[in-house]
């Protein structure tokens, strides 16, 4: 067995193709049905590099690779494994060990599985990664009523841009759409709720509605650090939920939420708010060990 560096897209993206995804982290990075994958592999080699592990007859067994999004920070695309081998513990933890070394210590790499989909418990562990949060994707399929503090929640205006602008760029940072971006897109099937009191901005909420697949979408919602649990946010949800029934033709609400908090998910479960899917975040950081 030996690790290189591969260069060749073509070898690569077809290794990809073929490969057993079942302990992939950030599977869903790929372009949906690998269109346009070319592209990414071009990215990967380029910057941090894709390596592969080889057997004796220079097949590949195992790749690995990953996502810059910001300055020694990246996103870990991998373990691909040889559909003819069972992978090992220690060959993932020599093939990421490649990868981790060719950065400074203080680089982090982050992990993203499926939960229930994918296997990756051991091979977090051989590595030493930690847990970061979990992505819930949550759906709701009926309207679940008006709610008690409808009053302080009204649609945007222009006067609430600076208040809005601030708090979304505090809260989101990485891969999504601006505030410009938000207010310009605003019409009957984007929405954006604004929850006042006291003159204050204590949380918003951008909906989306897609009425030609019956389904609607909580893109963005947060409530105010100074704020917090106080039922905002599920206020904001609620109203949404509530609009998105009652005036559109659609069939079901989805949102994603990041926590540690497993009681937070189960207030969700509650108020009729079902897991679609979970993603399980891990974190390495050589310097940390």
């Amino acid at each position: 067995m030996k690790t290189i560096k591969l260069n060749d897209y073509d070898q690569i993206e077809q290794f990809i193709i073929n490969a057993d995804y079942r302990s992939a982290s950030y599977l869903y990075k790929l372009p949906p049905a690998h269109k346009d994958i070319t592209t990414n592999i071009k990215q990967l080699i380029e910057d941090p590099g894709v390596y592969a592990q080889m057997d004796d007859q220079d097949q590949i067994i195992m790749l690995i690779s990953a996502f810059q999004y910001e300055q020694n920070k990246y996103k870990v695309l991998g373990p691909f494994v040889n559909k003819s081998v069972t992978p090992s513990v220690s060959a993932f933890q020599n093939l990421f060990e490649t990868l981790a070394q060719s950065k400074s210590e203080s680089t982090s790499f982050n992990f993203s599985f499926e939960e229930t989909e994918q296997n990756y418990l051991d091979f977090m562990k051989t590595i030493q990664s930690s847990y970061s949060f979990t992505d819930y994707y949550l759906v709701a399929s009926q309207d679940i009523g008006e709610i008690e503090h409808a009053q302080n929640i009204t649609e945007y205006q222009p006067a609430y841009y600076r208040l809005f602008s601030k708090l979304h760029e505090h809260t989101f940072k990485h891969d999504v759409m601006t505030a410009d971006e938000i207010v310009e897109s605003l019409d009957e099937h984007h929405r954006l709720f604004m929850f006042m009191s006291e003159g204050l901005l204590k949380g918003y909420l951008y909906l989306q509605i897609f009425e030609n697949s019956h389904k609607a979408e909580i893109k963005y919602f947060s409530s105010h650090s100074d704020y917090r649990l106080k039922g905002i946010a599920f206020d904001l949800l609620s109203h949404a939920i509530h609009i998105a029934f009652t005036n559109h033709d659609i069939e079901k609400v989805f949102f994603k939420i990041r926590s540690k908090n497993t009681t937070l998910v189960e207030r969700f479960n509650e108020l009729g708010f079902n897991i679609n899917y979970e993603y399980k975040k891990f974190k390495y950081v050589a310097a940390h060990i």
